[in-house]
């Protein structure tokens, strides 16, 4: 079987999509598994060796967009013809999804249509649709329905997140063997999902005074950067920012090494869900912790409401009883 799967979504959508991806992998172990996600998106997946081939889309904002980007989805759309799927499942719910899908000449060309009903021209152009209703579970199950409606996957539920160790490589960054470790993940674009500096910092520096080491990890925008220094200077001794200048597979690689990882509801977290990191997670006031929590790793939800004291204290708590309730360094 040659199967295409397309999820034009954010970077932990790309990540949510492995159960299912492993999932047809046991059920046909000769498959060939392709993927289409959006541009920006594909690093994520690099751990997941299910996944035989890695087409992207142009980048979905349009000031990152240019009139080589028509090209590129024509040349993309020409390559994915060329492969001659049988299957093609659409998974992101989103019409630049479908096109890919309803024009890739796959012999099932496969969409859900029951919680976004779909209109012309992608109802005649998709041969088979389904009716599994997503609204209200994990993200990670939608998208195994979603391809269970087309595929015959004797699982009755998705597995794990993948980010297999083997494909991860370790930082420039110094580990104290003696101290254990604890990732903080504070950024993402949303303010509205941001925990206030002042409970990083408390919450830093309660954890490196019972001798823990911090990695504060940010990514490459600027604000992330310059949120990693302004924390990693004020929780003091113990304490290290990433700046911004490590890859997927080198934060999975801490990841994998650490005790606890405590962040805001980001890709960041669902990585750590995949390689086992016990997790405190973050959720800002409008983020559906049933649709996006950590996916099959201990954790343990807190929801906050702007600056308010008492999820700090929850935060405190949880982050105590992870981080004492193994005696060393993880290694998953």
């Amino acid at each position: 079987m040659r199967l295409l799967l397309v999820k034009l979504r954010h970077i932990g959508d790309s990540l949510l999509m492995t159960p299912t991806v492993r999932a047809v992998k046991e059920a046909f172990p000769e498959a060939q598994i392709d993927v289409v996600v959006r541009a920006g998106t594909e690093s994520i997946l690099k751990g997941c060796p299910d996944i035989h081939k890695i087409y992207t889309t142009a980048s979905p904002e349009k000031s990152k967009r240019s009139g080589l980007s028509f090209l590129h989805a024509l040349s993309l759309q020409a390559a994915i013809r060329r492969e001659r799927y049988d299957v093609a499942i659409e998974l992101g719910n989103n019409d630049r999804g479908r096109t890919v899908v309803a024009l890739s000449g796959a012999k099932m060309r496969c969409a859900n249509a029951f919680v976004y009903k779909i209109g012309w021209p992608w109802k005649k152009l998709l041969t088979h649709l389904g009716q599994s209703d997503w609204s209200f579970i994990h993200r990670v199950e939608a998208d195994f329905l979603n391809a269970k409606d087309f595929i015959n996957l004797p699982q009755q539920e998705p597995g794990p997140l993948v980010f297999e160790k083997s494909c991860t490589s370790p930082p420039p960054i110094e580990l104290s063997p003696e101290k254990p470790l604890v990732i903080f993940h504070p950024g993402t674009r949303w303010q509205r999902k941001r925990w206030a500096d002042a409970h990083w910092i408390s919450l830093g520096q309660s954890l490196t005074a019972q001798n823990h080491q911090i990695i504060i990890s940010v990514g490459p925008d600027l604000e992330e950067i310059a949120l990693g220094e302004r924390l990693t200077l004020a929780i003091g001794a113990g304490c290290t920012s990433t700046a911004g200048k490590i890859q997927w597979q080198q934060l999975a690689w801490l990841l994998y090494q650490a005790r606890l990882f405590v962040g805001v509801d980001t890709a960041a977290m669902h990585l750590a869900a995949a390689t086992g990191c016990p997790t405190v997670a973050l959720f800002g006031p409008d983020s559906a912790a049933c649709n996006w929590s950590p996916w099959k790793t201990q954790y343990q939800i807190v929801h906050f409401k702007s600056d308010e004291t008492s999820t700090l204290q929850e935060a405190k708590g949880a982050a105590t009883r992870f981080s004492a309730s193994s005696g060393g360094v993880n290694s998953h």
